[in-house]
């Protein structure tokens, strides 16, 4: 990436650093000689060119996924603030399990391969029935001054960690579960003024 990256003074105290041909932010410096990238906005591929790109959505849920499950398992932490660069939180997310277990005949209205929330690529078994492991989680949008008692609250606790993504990855991220809560049945998709997904 040397050479397609650039720094850009930011308002804060960090500097961003910016692909030079897409525009995308990539990371920032966070002191002299560091840089944090981002892993929702780098992929690393071998040399040898086997590399087949994975669709954006299904890249962005694996790799929150996998944020989640790590820390709920090496600090016990259920509940995570969704944060952007910017500083502002976007979601609150609560990791209910990581162990369900979803099942798909090939006749189901619905498409896995399509559109998959914190889960696995859809891994067929024998047969007409695909199964693929996935996160449930609860979820309440923070933006526009949404929910911002509750917020609030979040961030004060300490049994609630932070992720910080790019602002525009935590705006993904927020319809990829809105579009996963809309193909519930409408009896399932809230609990406790959360909304619920199970992808």
């Amino acid at each position: 990436m040397q050479g397609n990256c650039t720094r850009s003074n930011n308002k804060c105290k960090n500097t961003r650093i910016i692909c030079k041909r897409c525009k995308t932010m990539l990371g920032e410096t966070v002191s002299s000689g560091t840089i944090k990238y981002y892993v929702t906005e780098v992929v690393i591929q071998s040399a040898d060119g086997g590399f087949s790109p994975t669709p954006r959505s299904q890249f962005v849920q694996s790799i929150v996924a996998q944020c989640l499950l790590e820390l709920s398992s090496a600090k016990s932490t259920f509940r995570f603030t969704i944060k952007g660069d910017n500083g502002k939180t976007y979601i609150l997310i609560w990791l209910l399990n990581s162990d369900t277990l979803l099942v798909e005949s090939s006749g189901s209205s619905s498409s896995h391969s399509d559109f998959t929330l914190f889960g696995d690529i859809l891994t067929p078994s024998s047969g007409p029935v695909g199964s693929w492991n996935a996160l449930k989680v609860l979820y309440q949008p923070c933006i526009q001054c949404r929910n911002k008692e509750l917020s609030d609250a979040w961030e004060d606790d300490m049994g609630v960690h932070p992720l910080k993504f790019p602002s525009e990855t935590c705006l993904e991220l927020l319809l990829i579960l809105g579009l996963s809560t809309t193909s519930l049945p409408p009896s399932l998709r809230c609990m406790n003024s959360f909304q619920l997904t199970a992808e």
